[in-house]
């Protein structure tokens, strides 16, 4: 009886110290404060503000956190918890807001496949700024990153954001592409010519080549005019000598 009595009483010492350690957890709020939720984020939980990391008492108020919730807080617990936009999507939006309010006049268009456009401008005409949404379904969304071609001819170029930042008309595209093309043909035709005039040369050059050559042959194939004529001319005197001595001998 007695063992079993000690074992509930340790379960019971167990218990009371997870009761201590509860677990926690940090938000940060709109003033970049740090406030400890101890336990579950949920209505009667304690909290308290958390400096050079240490904890202190966090004053009744209401904190906007950073996980889009508010809290309302007495007596160093949570009173009341309500949604809260997150800081930097406030900010955004704001942004947007702001931007939205320049764009008074909205232009119905369509690209080229049939999709149905709608353009904010700042002006009665696009320009470069406008913000470009495409219909999709039964609502019109941000326009997608890249080159669109609308009815008509023009062609706009939106960012990331879905904002025009070039446009041009067809007519000018169709112009910058003969130019190029007509580029290109004068360097294919520089070329063609650089070419012919290589070959002549080449031919040229061959046909000097030949020429020197068969010059060569000939000049090796032919007597030696010279050494003949020397032997010639030795031999005559030779013999004329040869003759005057017989003539002596005789005498």
């Amino acid at each position: 009886m007695c063992i079993m009595n000690g074992k509930s009483n340790i379960i019971a010492k167990i218990k009371e110290l997870f009761a201590e350690q509860k677990m926690t957890a940090d938000y940060t709020s709109t003033t970049n404060d740090i406030i400890r939720v101890f336990g579950d984020f949920a209505v009667g939980s304690d909290v308290k503000a958390v400096a050079q990391g240490e904890e202190t008492t966090l004053p009744d108020g209401t904190y906007p956190l950073d996980n889009g919730k508010s809290i309302v807080v007495e007596a160093e617990k949570i009173k009341e918890i309500n949604d809260f936009p997150n800081i930097e999507n406030m900010e955004e939006d704001k942004k947007e807001e702001v931007k939205m309010e320049d764009y008074k006049n909205e232009i119905i268009s369509k690209l080229i496949d049939g999709t149905e456009v709608k353009v904010m401008s700042k002006g009665e005409a696009l320009s470069v700024g406008d913000k470009v949404m495409v219909k999709s379904g039964e609502e019109f969304v941000k326009a997608p990153e890249g080159k669109h071609e609308l009815e008509g001819g023009l062609v706009i170029y939106v960012d990331a954001d879905g904002y025009i930042n070039e446009l041009e008309t067809k007519e000018t595209e169709e112009k910058e592409e003969e130019t190029e093309m007509k580029t290109m043909f004068e360097a294919v035709s520089s070329l063609k010519e650089m070419i012919e005039s290589l070959k002549g040369t080449i031919t040229d050059l061959k046909n000097e080549n030949t020429d020197l050559k068969n010059r060569f042959e000939k000049f090796s194939k032919s007597p030696s005019t010279e050494s003949i004529t020397t032997k010639q001319e030795t031999t005559s005197i030779t013999a004329s000598k040869w003759e005057k001595a017989k003539q002596l001998r005789i005498k």
